[in-house]
């Protein structure tokens, strides 16, 4: 069976994104067929959950455990086949990009159909359908920056004129 998600996001109008993958394929190449889709960094923590007409956050199925206990029924991408929780037109998923920012794609079932012998010559995932930007993924890197781009240790450059050296020397 192929499937054809497609993807959107309610921060950016006109970001559309299509993507034709086996169902018997992981979630795991679904996530890095979207990375390169939106010319992201595949590396980042990223998860889906299924979802429902409201959106809704169901199963969830991660790129890697974080926390035992606090992700005890998540499944890991690279474990799932897409088939297991894809099962017809319209089923929903919710794809985190952004665990900084807690920032969602959208994600539809538009079209399954059958493999056709046409369909052995093309290499799954593929992307179909590509309009407009992405949102930004905010990476470590762009959080850092912004922590220092108002250094803190500027407040305390004028330490010594405080009266005191050291910390230890502050008497309570």
């Amino acid at each position: 069976m192929i499937i054809k998600f497609r993807i959107i996001s309610t921060e950016i109008d006109g970001f559309v994104r299509d993507i034709e993958i086996s169902s018997d394929m992981s979630f795991y190449d679904l996530h890095l067929a979207i990375q390169a889709a939106c010319d992201y960094d595949e590396g980042i923590m990223a998860a889906f959950y299924t979802s429902g007409k409201e959106w809704n956050r169901g199963q969830e199925i991660v790129l890697q455990i974080m926390d035992e206990e606090e992700q005890k029924n998540a499944l890991l991408m690279k474990n799932i086949s897409i088939s297991e929780y894809i099962k017809s037109k319209g089923d929903r998923l919710l794809y985190l990009y952004d665990f900084f920012s807690v920032r969602y794609l959208f994600i539809e079932v538009v079209n399954l159909r059958e493999k056709t012998q046409s369909d052995e010559d093309i290499e799954y995932p593929v992307c179909t359908l590509s309009e407009g930007k992405p949102p930004q993924q905010i990476l470590v890197d762009d959080i850092t920056d912004i922590c220092y781009e108002d250094d803190v240790r500027d407040e305390f450059d004028d330490f010594e004129d405080m009266g005191f050296d050291n910390i230890d020397d502050y008497n309570l």
